[in-house]
């Protein structure tokens, strides 16, 4: 299929990478122990505008439940087609979430009156357009670590050996989690395949072709990792400014390196694509990424015959989730009616770490530093 060939080392690289704190041990654990163990709160782009005669804006919090599941019975109990809604961001299923929606201003009686168990919709604003992918700012997590490998006093020492370390090397890396990947990882050579192939655009080829472009990110970032150019600033790198955003190419990597340890701008990897801002051929940068290609058999011109198809970005390479701290979260009683068979009526004590990550960004990648490794086999997604 498309020349593509994925080594096996590879694969298990993306399924589950090398720890940046593997020296130091973990804290062991289960999160998702319950619901309100993993909760997520939207911090939208904006807010209304106040445009009274188009669309809404409202806040929907969800429990054991997807977005798109949520949307659907928002949809149905309103009467209105699921097209007519707009969301910023896609929340997990087994979490309590918050975050922005949008409506036709015509549902606002039957958004007022909506009911449902698992779901709570606030006050709807009037609003000028619909709601669209990535109008977000970011995510706030409040994260509970529960049955952990270590007392609490020593699993509070580990933690914040942890986050020292991952301070030290700059932050955590920018990682897709293996969730993207699918079931076993298995839409990884599905989707590096539809780029390969031209990426015929279906809906669940759009999301095959996004797991391909992240796979590749990961690969890019891994290896920078091994040839210990993390925190190198290399001539031709795609350098992105803190301030503004914006993108420039790196041709005095001295001055530019000097201005990447004052933290004035960041690294950033490739989601390859048809216009890709890519750094300039001959470079170290671009022998970089071609390396990372070649590594797939996937040919630059058949990403340049995606065109504006699958445009391509740019994504940093490493972040340090933002506004963190933790806190022992005290043991649960569980009442028995309304919880999944599968949660014990007590849960025990653990440790919740708050933390905030830019729109896109994978919480699970923190949790895997600050888990693992361990002696523990309880350690669960």
């Amino acid at each position: 299929m498309a020349g593509i060939e994925l080594a096996q080392a590879d694969f298990a690289l993306l399924m589950a990478p090398p720890r940046v704190t593997a020296a130091l041990p973990g804290i062991g654990g289960r999160i998702r122990a319950r619901p309100e163990d993993f909760s997520v709160r939207e911090v939208p782009s904006y807010g209304a505008d106040g445009t009274a005669d188009s669309h809404l804006l409202l806040t929907l919090r969800k429990r054991l439940l997807t977005t798109e599941d949520a949307i659907r019975e928002v949809a149905r109990g309103c009467g209105i087609p699921r097209s007519e809604f707009g969301v910023a961001g896609l929340k997990d299923r087994n979490a309590v979430t918050e975050q922005q929606i949008s409506a036709p201003a015509t549902a606002a009686a039957a958004l007022a009156a909506f009911r449902h168990p698992q779901i709570e919709l606030g006050p709807a604003e009037p609003h000028s357009h619909k709601l669209r992918r990535g109008h977000l700012r970011a995510n706030l997590f409040e994260l509970t670590i529960r049955a952990l490998a270590a007392p609490i006093d020593t699993a509070e020492d580990r933690l914040r050996a942890k986050l020292a370390a991952l301070e030290a090397a700059g932050g955590l890396d920018n990682l897709y989690g293996a969730q993207r990947f699918g079931a076993e990882g298995r839409n990884i050579h599905r989707g590096l395949s539809l780029l390969a192939e031209g990426a015929r655009r279906r809906r669940k080829a759009d999301f095959l072709v996004s797991a391909g472009q992240s796979a590749l990110f990961n690969l890019y970032v891994l290896e920078r990792r091994e040839r210990g150019l993390t925190r190198t600033v290399l001539e031709g790198d795609v350098l992105k400014k803190v301030g503004s955003g914006g993108l420039f190419v790196c041709s005095d990597p001295a001055l530019d390196q000097e201005r990447f340890d004052a933290g004035e701008i960041e690294l950033t990897g490739p989601i390859f694509g048809g216009k890709m801002k890519a750094p300039p051929t001959g470079t170290p940068s671009a022998e970089l990424e071609s390396a990372i290609l070649d590594r797939v058999g996937l040919a630059r011109s058949a990403l340049s015959a995606l065109g504006k198809k699958v445009p391509g970005t740019r994504r940093p390479c490493q972040l340090f989730p933002g506004e963190l701290r933790f806190q022992r979260a005290p043991t649960v009683e569980l009442a028995s009616q309304g919880e999944p068979p599968h949660i014990p009526s007590l849960l025990p004590e653990g440790l919740r770490v708050d933390f905030r990550l830019p729109s896109g960004s994978y919480a699970t990648q923190l949790t895997h530093e600050i888990q693992g490794p361990t002696d523990d086999v309880s350690l669960a997604p």
